[in-house]
């Protein structure tokens, strides 16, 4: 049992050692795999499709505060409290959605003409 006490010093050093090993191993394995990995930041794609999601929630809330508007300002016309108010919103609404619809239509076609060009040049 006396031999036990030196033994521990000696594997606790040896340990130590072998973590180091493994932990400069694991760093450099790391490294590689993050320069593989690495893509290039696009920003421009990004900006873009930061302005597309932009454009799209614009058409839908400008097409709720149209139709609100326009409801609003008839029952101060005529005096009917909230009736077109409500017809109105819910018509700005639906016009609003298919104003989405017709938008992101349009970006989804030009986008596959766009891919389609950069295929064929």
């Amino acid at each position: 049992m006396a031999g036990f006490n030196g033994d521990k010093s000696t594997s606790d050093s040896d340990a130590r050692d072998k973590l180091k090993s493994d932990l400069a191993n694991f760093e450099a394995r790391l490294r590689v795999t993050q320069k593989a990995h690495q893509e290039p930041v696009n920003t421009a794609a990004r900006g873009s499709a930061m302005g597309i999601a932009f454009r799209l929630s614009t058409e839908l809330v400008a097409g709720i505060f149209v139709g609100g508007g326009i409801g609003l300002l008839i029952d101060k016309w005529l005096g009917t409290g909230p009736l077109f108010l409500l017809v109105f919103f819910f018509l700005g609404v639906a016009a609003g959605i298919l104003n989405v619809f017709k938008t992101a239509k349009q970006l989804a076609a030009q986008a596959e003409a766009d891919a389609k060009s950069d295929n064929q040049g």
